[in-house]
């Protein structure tokens, strides 16, 4: 029985890598070596410096189910709930975003544990050294949180489908750009609205330290790929290109978005929702253009910023970033 259980708690992708030894070992890239030393001074430890004595009171959480921002504010079926519907819907949507926080970070530590092997250069593969470190960190105190609420819940397709492309990648700017840039910055938007949303000290706490470390992990991304994608052949940086435009679509795309969504209705039955006049009225909001420009977006507002950035959203891929709404 026992490994019947661990046993479903596995899963096996297979991942092509190529492991470079570098023996060059003097610094080449100066700002690579500074955010190594950066990361050294910054590391803190997550049993002992997030306030876990304090309790955690659902009712002080805060809704944090969605990167997007809350679209059931004001929504007449949610009126009719009574108020212990309402915290415990809240504390099922928030461990719900948190446990896809926690996968999405445990496949970090995994995909920053391949650029270790796969970067050419050493000042490169220190820093994604550190990383790892974080990453498992990360995957800790998340872990530990989540369970102050509610359980642990699957990852959703779509996540799954992006951190199994990075992780199967076989060109490592390919990881770098899906883990680095789109992933981190995504994590990184999403941290800074969790802490806005939440009135409880020890979440605070924990996202302000993640998104801390987050923003390490994206200027990793940034100071590598701006120099790294004008020497690559034309063809292998459109490949890159288009490979950050599909992992982009898996989650931002309207289409994904909607199944991205498809969670909320099992929480609110759950709880014993109209499930029926939720989908009704919710229908009715995102169908209306104001309302969804008006709603926060990491996608809109941290990821596409940082792939304009390197370079990697031009002629070829404009107008799909603008038909998902994405641009301005």
């Amino acid at each position: 029985m026992q490994q019947a259980q661990e046993t479903a708690t596995l899963e096996e992708i297979i991942t092509p890598i190529k492991t470079l030894w570098k023996f060059d070992y003097e610094p080449h890239i100066k700002a690579l070596r500074d955010l190594y030393e950066k990361a050294k001074k910054e590391q803190w430890n997550a049993a002992s410096d997030i306030p876990w004595q304090l309790e955690t009171n659902p009712a002080d959480v805060g809704v944090i189910a969605g990167p997007g921002g809350d679209p059931l504010d004001g929504c007449n079926f949610m009126a009719e709930l009574s108020d212990e519907q309402r915290s415990e819907l809240d504390k099922r949507r928030s461990a719900w975003t948190l446990s896809q926080m926690l996968h999405g970070e445990q496949g970090a530590m995994l995909c920053c544990g391949q650029l270790v092997e796969a970067v050419p250069d050493m000042d490169g593969k220190l820093y994604a050294s550190t990383q790892v470190i974080d990453e498992a960190r990360h995957v800790e105190v998340f872990h530990r949180y989540i369970t102050r609420l509610d359980q642990v819940y699957p990852l959703m397709p779509s996540l799954k489908q992006l951190l199994n492309a990075v992780l199967g990648a076989e060109m490592w700017q390919k990881k770098c750009i899906g883990m680095q840039v789109i992933a981190e910055s995504l994590a990184m938007g999403s941290f800074k609205m969790m802490k806005k949303a939440t009135n409880d000290e020890v979440l605070k706490q924990v996202v302000e330290l993640t998104a801390q470390d987050e923003a390490r992990h994206v200027s990793f991304g940034l100071i590598y790929m701006k120099d790294e994608l004008p020497r690559m052949a034309e063809d292998e940086r459109d490949e890159v290109e288009d490979f950050a435009l599909a992992g982009v679509s898996m989650l931002a795309s309207p289409e994904n978005q909607v199944k991205n969504g498809e969670f909320l209705f099992t929480l609110l039955a759950e709880v014993g929702a109209d499930t029926d006049a939720a989908a009704a009225e919710l229908q009715q909001k995102y169908s209306d253009p104001a309302f969804v420009a008006a709603l926060p977006n990491p996608f809109r507002d941290y990821v596409v910023p940082q792939l304009e950035r390197v370079g990697l959203i031009t002629e070829r891929t404009e107008s799909s970033y603008r038909e998902m709404g994405l641009l301005n």
